[in-house]
């Protein structure tokens, strides 16, 4: 195992890029600024490696990242509707980036926070730890909170994100990453011939705001029936209304607790496969429905569903305050989530 760590400015800001890389050559990079995912390399069946996550060209377009690229995703993941919560009575007001609603920790949530960091590296796991201390009504949420997120990558080609946060006064907390996937290896590539699996009887209902109703939604004879592997895209364009509001999947997944992987991702054309396991109770898909025409990594302009979110998670907060308690976290207690990404080489027949 290797650890390797380059110091880099980006925007006046000291910011350091680590490097985890095992004995196969699986090597995962990442910044101090937002915890943020830029390079996952993986081989193929012919055991040519190449970076399956979306990634920017321009260290600089890291600092607004319209799309939170590769970044974890704090206090709360997902919308809030109307931007507002109450909490012991009190009334909450947060900022507001999606409309009426916040979504995504606000406008300067933990995607563009600069974390401490620590490196470890025992025997086959090489890890990191992120620490920040997300201030007192920092985007209008009460109570100090101390966040740590551990990176970790073995040799049996397992990458872990662990998360931990301690408030010191109730507040919610709801984390995740906002990684994009395309295991091709080139995101000139539509996601859409991805096969996907998803251990999922039911899907959470969304607003023409993307926030959740509170209703869960049976997949069964649905768009939205990933329980068995299929091609993204071979219901996407079908009128149902959810997929019409979302432009596409993005929707939160009610995971079945006992299953093992809770997901899976596969490229047959490559022969990559990705296997992923999360303590989080939903998994958000956002099949990339949108662009701003960011310029990534490779050199060209990234055009709608050239990639994958899998954003494990607790459910989103929608309306009428719908799942906040998914997200409560009393004062001295401890928030704590575990996501797993184990990449395989399957001899897919094409």
């Amino acid at each position: 195992m290797k650890i390797s760590v380059n110091k880099i400015n980006i925007a006046d800001q000291e910011v350091h890029e680590i490097t985890l890389r095992n004995k196969q050559g699986m090597e995962v990079s990442f910044l101090t600024l937002g915890g943020i995912i830029t390079k996952i390399l993986v081989p193929d069946r012919d055991g040519n490696f190449e970076n399956v996550v979306l990634s920017h060209a321009d260290y600089e377009d890291y600092i607004e990242n319209k799309g939170y690229f590769g970044a974890i995703i704090g206090r709360t993941s997902g919308r809030i509707k109307n931007a507002q919560f109450e909490l012991n009575g009190i009334e909450y007001t947060l900022t507001k980036n999606y409309g009426e609603n916040q979504g995504h920790g606000g406008l300067h949530g933990f995607s563009r926070k600069v974390f401490q960091y620590e490196t470890c590296n025992l025997n086959d796991n090489a890890s990191a730890k992120l620490s920040y201390v997300s201030p007192h009504l920092e985007e209008g949420y009460p109570g100090e909170v101390l966040v740590e997120v551990m990176y970790s990558l073995n040799d049996q080609n397992e990458f872990g994100i662990s998360y931990e946060a301690v408030p010191n006064a109730d507040t919610l907390i709801n984390l995740t990453n906002h990684t994009y996937f395309n295991l091709s290896g080139s995101f000139e590539e539509s996601i859409l011939y991805h096969e996907l699996m998803i251990k999922a009887e039911k899907f959470a209902e969304i607003d023409d705001t993307s926030a959740p109703t509170g209703e869960l939604l049976e997949v069964d004879g649905t768009p939205f029936d990933f329980r068995y592997m299929r091609e993204i895209g071979e219901d996407i364009k079908e009128e149902h209304p959810q997929l019409l509001i979302g432009n596409g999947y993005d929707h939160p997944f009610l995971l079945v607790h006992e299953a093992s992987p809770k997901v899976k991702l596969a490229h047959r054309f490559s022969g990559r496969v990705l296997e992923i396991d999360s303590t989080s109770e939903s998994v958000v898909v956002y099949t990339q429905n949108y662009t701003d025409n960011q310029r990534i990594q490779g050199g060209g302009i990234l055009n709608n569903r050239r990639s994958i979110a899998l954003e494990f998670q607790n459910l989103p907060i929608g309306i009428n305050e719908v799942n906040k308690e998914n997200s409560m976290i009393h004062a001295g207690e401890k928030y704590s989530a575990k996501t797993v990404y184990k990449f395989k080489v399957e001899q897919v027949n094409v």
